[in-house]
């Protein structure tokens, strides 16, 4: 059994959030969110500074007559948004390279976190509304064990594992085998390393296997293993784990997830992926979308 806080402790190079993004999920529960507190982060960071700006004189907000300066910006989009947005940007810089370990290049797994959290959200809107932005947020960072285990094994992880996959064989359980753990245990105590939320390292660590019922269900880890199965299917962030996960049965009657609803949720997914790349400053336009 691997002691994995000695195990993220003992990487030399983490994956880092920004030290301001455990105080602003922090806020996600907060129904009096304070503007104020939020607009002081953006306004000390430049580059989010400018992404604020042009998200709120995008199309996105029927932008079309008139430029807004920074502060006109922060109110315009509100606490909710502006909050999500600063995470946004901020877990873009986690994503900032590739992922060997995974076979992924840094648009590959950026896209498949953005598209995950995207997916989780729609879910979270239809399912528990007040939930939305920790089923966004939780979903932007489930898969970042994969990001560690690159930084201390490369594409050595990949080979390893890929000799450990048989036709009886997950490729989770293959991660096992090969290294005495998985990158959603990994991806839970680097979110607990950071100072996350439990809720949300649970759900990170649960979301290829979430618990079906009695102690340790949660409608959250529900969520967010649907919106990666969502993610995948749309062939969002496919790496050399492929299309070995499979959506749990008690999650698909939950959410009434059909195949012609799982379409819908792809192409709203797709659609507002596009709209934060373009406020990110990512060119979208050469990426292919893969039919369910």
């Amino acid at each position: 059994m691997v002691d994995l806080t000695s195990f993220v402790a003992d990487i030399d190079s983490l994956p880092m959030l920004p030290g301001s993004s455990a105080q602003l999920v922090a806020m996600l529960n907060d129904r009096d969110l304070d503007m104020s507190e939020i607009a002081e982060i953006v306004r000390v960071d430049d580059a989010l500074s400018m992404v604020v700006m042009r998200y709120a004189n995008s199309a996105a907000y029927g932008s079309s007559s008139r430029e807004f300066d920074l502060r006109e910006s922060i109110v315009r989009l509100g606490s909710g948004s502006l909050l999500k947005l600063v995470l946004e940007q901020q877990v873009s810089q986690v994503f900032s390279g590739g992922c060997q370990a995974f076979e992924l290049d840094r648009k590959s797994i950026w896209r498949g976190s953005i598209g995950g959290a995207v997916a989780a959200e729609n879910l979270a809107a239809q399912h528990c509304p007040e939930s939305k932005d920790l089923c966004f947020v939780t979903g932007l960072v489930r898969d970042v064990g994969k990001l560690v285990l690159d930084q201390k094994y490369g594409s050595d992880y990949a080979l390893s594992v890929s000799e450990k996959l048989s036709l009886t064989t997950t490729f989770v359980e293959a991660e096992r085998l090969a290294f005495g753990t998985d990158h959603a245990e990994v991806g839970a105590a680097l979110c607990r390393h950071w100072g996350l939320p439990d809720r949300i390292a649970h759900a990170v660590q649960h979301h290829h296997a979430p618990i079906a019922e009695g102690q340790g269900h949660d409608q959250l880890t529900d969520i967010v293993h649907a919106a990666d199965i969502i993610a995948l299917w749309s062939g969002i962030g496919i790496g050399s784990d492929g299309l070995q996960y499979e959506l749990a049965k008690h999650v698909k009657l939950s959410l009434k997830l059909s195949r012609r609803t799982a379409e819908k949720e792809i192409a709203s997914m797709w659609s507002t992926v596009g709209k934060i790349e373009e406020a990110l400053g990512m060119n979208s336009a050469d990426h292919e979308r893969n039919a369910a």
